[in-house]
């Protein structure tokens, strides 16, 4: 299962990042400025000289022409567009491709939980699940995938929304999308955020189901691809 970006896709040299929203890149011998869908810092990934891809925005009122969409890191290429991880999730629920949950009767996106919203509400029968997708960009040498790679009070508070609802009865998930295919396994990065770590195992202790996927990445599209495992406490970095 794929999704494929629609559109005018151009390959790129990145220069720079000129802040959270904007890069600049070469494209055919010229300077043009690029929309960041990522405000994640990415330091490993945005680095000068690197091959990337832009798709060209149809909009005639935009700043920025393109949208930074994938960049080459040691020979794979990794999607930066935090937008797409809950497309790609939402699809591979349609198709039957997230164990347990094949067959769903409907799916809805962005719904009201609390005081917050979450990506999805799932359901299959009487069974009711609310899903938070990650997006994982963050791969360190040899293979290990973590997230976040900034803070994240946000994610913090999706993970205890997710503990009460398991104490209320309904079922919870929290799917981490690897935007990448290079990763061995995955945990929570608790160097970065420690406080996100500690509710990601408290989740995981109190019955939200933890799915953790790669992708297959091309210039123009996101494969869902294969289940990772989860790395052991006494294994995480």
């Amino acid at each position: 299962m794929s999704y494929d970006y629609e559109g005018n896709i151009h390959s790129a040299i990145f220069h720079r990042r000129l802040n959270r929203f904007v890069a600049e890149v070469e494209l055919d011998g010229k300077m043009v400025l690029a929309h960041v869908k990522n405000t994640g810092r990415l330091p490993e990934l945005l680095v000068e000289g690197a091959l990337c891809y832009l798709q060209e925005s149809k909009s005639l009122v935009r700043k920025t022409k393109y949208d930074l969409l994938t960049i080459e890191y040691m020979g794979n290429l990794v999607n930066l567009d935090s937008q797409v991880s809950n497309k790609v999730v939402q699809r591979a629920f349609e198709q039957g491709l997230i164990e347990g949950w094949e067959g769903i009767d409907r799916i809805e996106n962005e719904v009201s939980v609390g005081n917050s919203r979450l990506d999805l509400r799932v359901q299959k029968g009487e069974r009711i699940l609310y899903v938070e997708v990650k997006g994982v960009n963050l791969v360190l040498p040899g293979g290990h995938a973590r997230f976040p790679d900034a803070p994240t009070q946000r994610g913090t508070k999706h993970l205890r929304e997710l503990i009460q609802l398991v104490q209320q009865g309904y079922q919870a998930m929290v799917l981490f999308l690897i935007m990448r295919e290079d990763a061995v396994d995955f945990a929570p990065n608790g160097k970065m955020d420690p406080a996100f770590a500690e509710a990601f195992y408290e989740a995981r202790d109190s019955g939200v189901d933890i799915r953790i996927y790669d992708t297959k990445i091309l210039p123009a599209s996101v494969c869902f691809h294969n289940p990772v495992p989860l790395a052991g406490r006494e294994n995480r970095m």
